[in-house]
């Protein structure tokens, strides 16, 4: 008797697991919130994204995390589809360097969060690839020919271990 109650006990504990993982109400999505640029100093801009579900008219963030207004509400973005909301924000000058959480609220009963790095100068200067002089053809030439060499090793390698080991 206590083997088959422990039995039936597991079985609707592997079956409530089961009903939770796939109930749709488990399987809602949260908001997908970006921020670029992602790190600004006190004073700048950044915009701020919200991609709800299709069914979203309306999105508002969060300020008081970085010093600004308890409730932001994001416009409309139209070249995002249904449910995308977007604002131009300015970080308070007061505002100390340090790592925010930019809250989103969709009205669909979506939330989500973005990341917004305050810092002293901004962001890094990256040089936005204008740098760059391209692929070395060098280091491409060198690249590819320890690859084939890799290749003729591996290879050899198979020949070499089958060519001796046959099994009767």
């Amino acid at each position: 008797m206590g083997t088959s109650l422990r039995r039936a006990a597991l079985s609707a504990a592997i079956g409530v697991a089961a009903a939770t993982l796939v109930s749709p109400s488990v399987a809602l999505a949260a908001a997908d919130v970006t921020v670029n640029p992602s790190a600004v100093a006190p004073g700048g801009r950044f915009t701020l994204a919200a991609y709800c579900g299709a069914g979203a008219t309306s999105a508002s963030v969060s300020g008081t995390t970085i010093g600004g207004p308890s409730e932001i509400t994001l416009n409309p973005y139209t070249d995002g589809g249904p449910g995308a909301f977007n604002a131009e924000l300015t970080v308070p000058s007061t505002t100390l360097p340090g790592t925010y959480q930019l809250n989103v609220t969709c009205s669909d009963g979506e939330t989500g969060a973005g990341t917004l790095v305050v810092s002293p100068t901004g962001a890094p200067a990256g040089g936005g690839g204008s740098t760059s002089d391209g692929p070395s053809r060098a280091l491409l030439g060198a690249g590819s020919g320890l690859l084939a060499v890799s290749g003729l090793g591996a290879l050899v390698m198979l020949r070499r271990r089958y060519r001796g080991h046959h099994c009767a």
